[in-house]
């Protein structure tokens, strides 16, 4: 595992294949075939939310997901990219964005490198049984690439968008 990213790191580039965020009336997600994001394509254009989550329709995991999702068009208002990023492979992606009409693109991260790149894994007792998952953290990247915020501890689900919300909005000045 990486060592732990903090505010002011540079973050870590990384190319994850994607499914792209359903549109009500538009084509399927799941036709999008060969989608992948580079971070480093939003450097001098978006800041960047990425929210690292457990597992697609877990209970949480779909709680906080639908609530990112909700405050997703005020993101993009103010020109911030929203990504969710989970082990969770394309199919598993592109049946969890048509199921909840998620409206932003999610992140396969299958062979774990991203998420060890970021220092979001944890260890936790499993019925007796150490296993390794991701731990629920959310990071703001802005446009030079630049770690603005990490929430590593996040209490509140259903909150958590909106003091990213804030917190972006006190940062651009907005």
């Amino acid at each position: 595992m990486a060592d732990k990213l903090e505010v002011g790191d540079r973050a870590p580039n990384f190319e994850l294949p994607a499914v792209y965020g359903y549109k009500a009336g538009a084509t399927s997600p799941s036709a999008e075939e060969g989608v992948t994001i580079k971070l480093k394509d939003y450097e001098s254009k978006n800041w960047v939310i990425l929210a690292f989550y457990v597992f697609d329709a877990s209970p949480e995991d779909t709680r906080a997901m639908v609530c990112f999702n909700e405050w997703n068009r005020k993101f993009r208002t103010k020109e911030v990219e929203l990504f969710g990023i989970s082990w969770n492979g394309l199919q598993s992606h592109r049946q969890f964005t048509e199921i909840y009409q998620l409206g932003f693109t999610l992140l396969a991260d299958e062979h774990k490198k991203v998420t060890d790149l970021y220092g979001v894994t944890e260890e936790v007792d499993d019925l007796g049984q150490m296993v390794k998952r991701i731990h629920r953290t959310t990071f703001v990247i802005d446009k030079t690439g630049m770690i603005r915020g990490i929430w590593d501890d996040i209490e509140d689900l259903r909150e958590h968008p909106r003091e990213v919300w804030e917190f972006i909005q006190k940062e651009k000045g907005v």
